[in-house]
């Protein structure tokens, strides 16, 4: 293989995906094993979870499943164990677990808030604590946080999430400061809106009209315009790319 094709291989490296049993998280994961990597996918739902595994093993790499909820650090402390027994080692996690509400800033709910924060902010949050404290044994790893175009433009009913994906692509910089002398890079991943079967039913009609007349491209993204640059963000191609929100967004920001 050619040398600078190589450094986008993952063969050999341990990739942990949150959020993964369906949509961009499940995608991602088998983005991450087609590029070389065995993969740990994670979520609430373990049913869906080995139908990612049961793929993944398709592409000729080992997969595991964990049973996670990123809102309790208990459970995220169970799955830094589960690498160490199962792997030994990490060196990709994809913190993609997200929790949603669109509705107006006045009809947000103390409980609505705390379920948002508690899954994109604080779940992040620790699981690069705690899995990067893996990382940090080893000299080396890549944390790839999903942010999004919202953590720098916004739509009506997004006021909670825009202010949560900010946090995470600050979140990112300080860590990135943080643990460079650790060998852990930390990125996040920026898309617009994704072309994803949970999507179908609110990307219709005038509000895909409206979506699409910000994306100058002129469409969606869809998972595979995400793979490309997470395998990216995950290899040895970005050793010195840290500390970046990599936007992948048909020129939505830029177009504000």
């Amino acid at each position: 293989m050619n040398k600078y094709l190589e450094r986008f291989n993952l063969a050999g490296r341990t990739a942990v995906v949150t959020g993964a049993s369906e949509g961009i998280g499940r995608e991602l994961a088998l983005g991450l094993a087609g590029a070389g990597a065995d993969a740990i996918v994670c979520s609430r739902r373990e049913q869906k979870l080995m139908e990612v595994k049961a793929e993944i093993e398709t592409l000729g790499r080992r997969g595991e499943v964990f049973v996670l909820d990123v809102g309790k650090i208990s459970s995220i402390e169970e799955l830094g164990n589960f690498i160490l027994d199962r792997f030994g080692k990490v060196d990709i996690l994809v913190n993609n677990a997200a929790y949603t509400v669109t509705k107006p800033a006045w009809l947000v709910t103390e409980n609505e808030w705390d379920l948002m924060l508690d899954t994109s902010l604080k779940g992040t949050f620790f699981c690069c604590q705690i899995i990067g404290a893996i990382m940090r044994n080893q000299n080396y790893g890549k944390i790839i946080n999903l942010s999004s175009t919202f953590s720098r433009s916004i739509i009506h009913g997004r006021s909670v999430y825009g202010a949560l994906k900010a946090g995470v692509s600050h979140l990112t910089e300080a860590l990135a400061m943080e643990w460079a002398p650790h060998g852990i890079r930390v990125n996040a991943l920026a898309p617009t809106a994704v072309r994803t079967p949970s999507r179908e039913e609110l990307l219709k009609g005038e509000v895909l009209k409206m979506v699409l007349s910000r994306i100058p491209l002129g469409r969606l993204a869809t998972p595979d315009d995400l793979i490309g640059a997470t395998i990216y963000l995950a290899s040895a191609a970005s050793d010195f790319v840290t500390g970046q929100t990599l936007f992948v967004d048909g020129g939505w920001v830029a177009a504000r």
